[in-house]
């Protein structure tokens, strides 16, 4: 398999509904192979035990079997290799990872009370929900961290005069500074407006609060604006009770309290970091130097920045290099370790 690694990236960016049409006719060639429809399945298992909650719940997973396999039989994506990859457990984990990725569960489940929606006018192209945290990179360049569990929807291009998306759950934004088209974030029935900061969300079915660690951003209702902050400045807003309550934080350790997760590493291989690393920024990392997999290192990140900085910082720890090829893999190259 001389494109697993291709592959494997392809795979990922399928199952996350990122794939363009031409990429997806090139691995559904490549899973004409047996050997890659094992290392199909083999993903899928990986995921599975990841979202184990499909199991429980036999009518869900009898609707999304049912919206798999006619995606799956759709005359665009239909070759007879994949379609032989027909075991529940393919149906089921993949409609996990679509219900995760493009909000399938809106389709076969009830609507939820308060559930956060984009606007009608910006239709959902991409979401991400995660068993872990994870950095993602918006189409307009912004780079959001998203905390375990949370779930964040949006674009595949922002159009239109503003940029929008749909946050459930906790994330960090850094917003690209555009005043033509301002960044906008629903939670709820609360929106937070900016033109280019840094700030942290953190949201639920009581509360939703806004911390700002650079800029300024204005979080509003459906009726009001509810307050303008500035760095350090805080706004809790009680969804029950429609009360809001201002405070002065240090936002930037709010931030770090939880986006440092997993990014501070104390003497661990280069190997385990690496792993890290692949999980944390969605792409695959592996090593030039066998030896260098063995290399211990201690570096501390705050988990806000890109892929780019943390591998320079981790290549110079070891006097070495990395190289990030066209399909996203990371190549770390320099001397190994005894």
């Amino acid at each position: 398999m001389e494109n697993f690694r291709l592959f494997v990236t392809l795979f990922n960016k399928y199952l996350d509904n990122r794939c363009p049409p031409e990429e997806t006719e090139y691995l559904f060639g490549l899973m004409q192979s047996d050997e890659y429809q094992r290392a199909a399945n083999e993903m899928i298992e990986s995921r599975l035990q990841r979202n184990p909650g499909i199991n429980d719940d036999p009518i869900l997973r009898e609707k999304l079997n049912a919206r798999l396999k006619s995606i799956l039989t759709a005359p665009d994506h239909a070759p007879a290799p994949v379609r032989r990859i027909h075991t529940w457990k393919w149906i089921a984990a993949a409609g996990i990872v679509l219900a995760a990725f493009i909000s399938i569960y809106r389709l076969v489940t009830p609507a939820v009370p308060g559930k956060t929606d984009l606007p009608a006018n910006e239709p959902l192209a991409a979401a991400s929900l995660t068993g872990y945290t994870r950095y993602i990179t918006l189409p307009d360049g912004s780079s959001v961290v998203l905390h375990a569990g949370s779930k964040l929807e949006y674009p595949n291009k922002f159009t239109g005069k503003t940029r929008e998306v749909a946050l459930s759950g906790e994330a960090y934004f850094d917003v690209s500074h555009n005043p033509e088209q301002p960044f906008i974030i629903h939670t709820g029935k609360i929106k937070t407006t900016v033109l280019g900061t840094a700030f942290n969300i953190k949201s639920d079915e009581k509360q939703v609060t806004v911390s700002v660690t650079r800029g300024k951003v204005r979080v509003e209702d459906e009726t009001k604006v509810l307050a303008v902050l500035t760095p350090d400045q805080q706004v809790q807003y009680n969804v029950t009770e429609a009360a809001i309550a201002h405070h002065t934080v240090n936002a930037s350790s709010i931030v770090t309290g939880w986006t440092k997760e997993n990014m501070v590493f104390n003497g661990i291989t280069f190997k385990e970091i690496g792993k890290i690393l692949s999980q944390r920024y969605g792409v695959p990392v592996r090593f030039e130097t066998e030896g260098l997999e063995k290399c211990k290192i201690r570096a501390s990140f705050s988990g806000t920045e890109a892929l780019d900085h943390v591998a320079a910082v981790l290549s110079a720890i070891r006097n070495g290099s990395f190289e990030q090829l066209p399909d996203g893999t990371i190549v770390f190259t320099g001397e190994g370790c005894d």
